[in-house]
């Protein structure tokens, strides 16, 4: 049951100025979708105010349903403004909204966005004016005011998406405190400066008793809104009023979709857990479904991918402490996704991009510290969408720079490792040009030399051996680089020679990495596949990893190096079969490798690892973690790798 004590208080205007339909703090968001905002601005204020009683994740629920007009608290009066805004602003940009929104109000039923959040703080102090910075205060009737616990936001404005979001331009609050567990209602909307019963009023309405001049006093205990659950335990529902979403996103896929982008990170921390509920289904969204919900968005899964990395960059930084870096260098990717960047509430705020990083990657800056958080925040926009260097002329530009530098060696760092270093091609798109291989090498090339023009395939990687000069001169395309690696999954086809239709050498004998003596001087030839394994060990199949090889580096008068980055898909021990890639990517099967050492990376230093024929022995591969293996063969040879 309604109480007609209360209702929608608008403040009169005195000698104040004309307020238009369009609230300059709303503005800040209507560039983005209002999904977007409302998710961004509701989540970071609710980050901000964990319980201190309650272990356990922040709970957010978002809940899309129905109510009854008549059943809005106060909306009688604000109908009456409404309709009187509505005449008033036929001139104004904005109208139309005012014309729409008088109408919503006069409707059966309106669409209602309740967002709740549970294991938070609830709304805690009073409305009155003796405590302003109360968080119930800043968030129900201040403006452009936070504190410096940032409760209410960094600017004191996060209220004005409700309004923007509304088609009602009305947004109502339900609250537990967490130190007193009785119910308060507040109400706010923003309409325009309008004219009722020969009285002018500002375009704020606040919900409050009516009949109390000198103060506001919200409701308590709360009444219950529509058919929407009542409140039992402290937190905070936001219901905003004509949800302007509800036929686009009728699911609540968007708003998932922007919680992920926004706060990926804070939920793979199981800092927060976030649910919707509409009519018929519903959905969570935690650390476990997480990486589901990512797989079916590549760039979010690439961005999940780099919060897994165990070993992220870290560094001090002046001013703002230690931050880290987490990488995912993937070249499956469409594009590179560059760096987004974050502090304390593990929202996104900024992207770095750097353009010198020819590799494609996806990764994380995470700035968590309490003073780093405190530094990076008064940095921010109200959109919090970027750092701002310019908002601290004394040490911003300098901190900014540092920031960059910091991801930028980084990640060409970890580029090199496991990647490889990019290569400009001459001639080339996908081809290493066949230079700097010795006179001595001879056999049959992995892979023949190609015409200078042609344009490679995208499998196509970026190590050649044999001996074949160009005829045609070389072409200098400026800038076009390529990544020093392959990733081609295996495959069975012919040996190249019975493709070409080149007939097999008598004897039945197998090409061999050498014309007349092994190359290498302890490489010890031997019959590969599975008749030469020792009896009972295990093969990891080639299906089950990931893999790139590139050049690492030529040792002087020995060895070429050729460096392999393995990863599995499960955790695995037994045998890697390597094998030579023929011209786009196929396999050169009875091609025997001349390799005389293989050497694995790991965290406390290299040792050896037996190898046979191709055949590394005895590889044990943890899922999702990449290890690397170096391969020596003699000084100049050149290779194109997959596995088998």
């Amino acid at each position: 049951m309604k109480n007609k004590e209360y209702g929608y208080y608008f403040e009169k205007q005195g000698l104040s100025g004309d307020e238009g339909p369009i609230d300059p703090a709303q503005q800040y968001f209507e560039g983005s979708h209002a999904d977007h905002a409302v998710v961004r601005e509701t989540t970071q204020n609710t980050l901000d105010n964990p319980s201190k009683n309650i272990d356990g994740p922040i709970r957010m629920v978002f809940e899309l349903s129905t109510m009854n007009t008549n059943d809005i608290p106060g909306i009688e009066r604000l109908r009456e403004h409404l309709d009187a805004v509505a005449e008033q602003t036929m001139s104004q940009q904005g109208h139309e909204r005012m014309l729409n929104a008088a109408k919503l109000a006069k409707q059966e039923t309106i669409s209602v966005l309740r967002i709740s959040d549970y294991n938070t703080t609830g709304l805690t102090g009073s409305e009155t004016l003796a405590e302003k910075g109360s968080p119930i205060s800043r968030l129900t009737r201040g403006k452009g005011g936070s504190s410096d616990d940032e409760r209410g936001g960094s600017f004191g404005i996060g209220s004005a998406v409700g309004p923007m979001a509304s088609d009602l331009s009305t947004v109502l609050y339900v609250s537990i405190p967490e130190n007193s567990y009785k119910s308060v209602m507040a109400g706010y909307t923003r309409l325009a400066t309008h004219t009722l019963n020969n009285t002018s009023y500002r375009a704020e309405g606040y919900f409050t008793r009516l009949d109390c001049e000198d103060d506001f006093e919200y409701q308590r205990p709360a009444p219950q809104i529509g058919t929407f659950s009542v409140r039992v335990e402290p937190g905070t529902d936001i219901y905003i009023l004509g949800y302007r979403m509800a036929e686009t996103d009728p699911k609540l896929e968007r708003v998932r979709d922007a919680m992920i982008d926004n706060f990926m990170a804070a939920i793979k921390e199981k800092r927060l857990v976030v649910e919707g509920i509409v009519p018929g289904s519903q959905w969570t969204l935690d650390a476990e479904t997480l990486p589901l919900l990512t797989k079916i968005r590549s760039e979010a899964h690439a961005f999940y991918q780099a919060l897994q990395d165990d070993s992220p960059a870290e560094k001090t930084i002046e001013n703002i402490g230690k931050v880290k870096l987490f990488i995912n260098i993937d070249d499956s990717l469409e594009k590179k996704l560059h760096t987004i960047t974050m502090r304390a509430p593990l929202m996104k705020i900024d992207t770095f991009k750097h353009n010198s990083i020819a590799a494609k990657y996806a990764a994380v800056l995470v700035c968590d510290s309490p003073e780093g958080n405190k530094y990076l925040r008064q940095l921010e926009p109200p959109q919090h969408h970027e750092w701002d260097a310019a908002r601290d002329s004394k040490s911003g530009a300098k901190v900014i720079r540092d920031l960059k530098t910091f991801v930028r060696e980084s990640l060409k760092e970890r580029v090199t490792t496991e990647v490889g270093d990019e290569v400009k091609v001459e001639g080339l798109a996908r081809f290493l040009p066949a230079k700097n291989v010795s006179p001595n090498s001879s056999g049959e090339p992995a892979v023949p030399t190609s015409e200078p023009t042609k344009e490679g395939t995208e499998a196509e990687s970026s190590s050649v051996t044999g001996g074949g000069t160009l005829q045609q001169p070389i072409l200098n395309r400026p800038r076009k680089k390529v990544s020093v690696k392959a990733r081609i999954p295996a495959a069975a086809k012919k040996p190249r020679h019975q493709e070409s239709g080149k007939p097999k050498e008598e004897g039945g004998g197998k090409p061999k990495g050498g014309a007349k003596k092994p190359r290498g001087q302890d490489h010890n030839p031997s019959e590969k596949g599975e008749n030469n394994k020792p009896k009972g060990a295990s093969r990891i199949r080639g299906e089950d990893v990931s893999f790139r090889s590139w050049i690492a580096q030529s040792e002087p008068n020995s060895s070429s190096v050729m460096a392999l980055a393995i990863t599995a898909k499960k955790s695995e021990n037994g045998d890697l079969e390597l094998l030579a890639l023929g011209p786009g990517g196929s396999p050169e099967q009875d091609y025997e490798l001349p390799i005389s050492r293989a050497v694995i990376h790991l965290p406390d230093g290299k040792c050896d690892i037996d190898v046979s024929g191709n055949i590394l022995k005895n590889l044990t591969l943890e899922a999702g973690k990449m290890i690397r293996v170096d391969i020596y063969m003699p000084a100049g040879e050149r290779y194109r790798l997959g596995v088998i």
